[in-house]
């Protein structure tokens, strides 16, 4: 009836709050009644029953054997990795240590060579060291004839420079008398243009006078002579005479090196056929003066 309240009885209640306003159609009504009808809850399902202890075994004993497969998988495809990545180092160690081989064979090649041409021109040089005296020698025996000359040569040189000199031809006349141990009287045979300076010179006569002769006691007589060079002299007596001239002396001289080069030839071809030995020997040289020789055979 109008104007009574409406009481609703067994309606389905809706999670949120619906407001009353006017009321609707039919129609609306309707909708509404639809629309709460669809969005009520669907009916609880049955309890499923609880699982039993057996089901439980395996699928424990599912999810052992999937993890132990799997950790398996897992550890081979690491141990597979580790593998590959020690075979790729193992062959880098054999490249490495072929290289290192090869290096010391080469290094040994070198140091082979190097050994065999150090005892190559070891071996050279101890042959030139053998062959170097009798190379030496020989260069020596031919250069000897050249060296005797120009040593020849300087000694006439610088002995005839002195001989012309005043000093010289005094101190050449010296040495004779003091050589001489012939008897008085002696005659002293010079050059004509030593024969002044000589008897004119003051030290000179009184060495002579020491000696014993003077030209006043008739010991000692002069004697311009042509044949006796410049610086020279030839000192004369009864019983023999005393040459020093100047190329009796150089002559003397030519001879006494010729004799000692022969003698040390000798003694060297002496010492190869006999083998290292010491050799002694005693050489007497020529003295300044020249030889002592007779009366009658003095050279002239």
């Amino acid at each position: 009836m109008p104007g009574e309240p409406l009481i609703l009885r067994d309606a389905d209640w809706m999670p949120e709050a619906l407001k009353i306003g006017r009321p609707r159609s039919a129609s609306v009504a309707a909708s509404i009644a639809a629309a709460a009808h669809a969005a009520a809850p669907a009916p609880a399902p049955a309890a499923a029953p609880a699982p039993s202890a057996q089901w439980l075994e395996q699928q424990r004993r599912a999810a052992y054997e999937e993890g132990l497969k799997a950790g398996r998988k897992a550890a081979d495809a690491e141990l597979e990795q580790r593998a590959q990545a020690l075979s790729h180092e193992q062959a880098q160690v054999r490249e490495a240590m072929a290289a290192l081989q090869r290096e010391q064979k080469e290094l040994q090649q070198r140091r082979q060579a190097g050994e065999q041409q150090m005892s190559a021109q070891r071996d050279s040089l101890q042959r030139l060291l053998q062959q170097l005296p009798a190379a030496w020698e020989g260069f020596l025996q031919a250069a000897e004839e050249d060296m005797l000359s120009l040593v020849f040569e300087a000694v006439c040189r610088i002995t005839g420079e002195q001989a012309v000199s005043r000093d010289g031809a005094r101190a050449m006349l010296q040495r004779t008398v003091q050589a001489w141990h012939g008897r008085r009287p002696l005659s002293v045979h010079v050059h004509p243009d030593d024969l002044d300076a000589l008897q004119s010179d003051a030290p000179l006569r009184q060495m002579l006078s020491a000696s014993g002769f003077t030209a006043e006691r008739q010991t000692l007589r002069w004697v311009a002579d042509p044949e006796v060079q410049l610086g020279g002299c030839l000192l004369r007596s009864e019983e023999g005479a005393l040459d020093a001239r100047l190329e009796v002396q150089l002559q003397a001289l030519r001879a006494s090196l010729a004799q000692t080069r022969e003698v040390r030839r000798e003694m060297q071809r002496e010492g190869q056929r006999q083998g290292p030995r010491q050799v002694q020997h005693d050489q007497t040289t020529a003295a300044v003066g020249g030889p002592f020789k007779p009366a009658g055979e003095a050279a002239r």
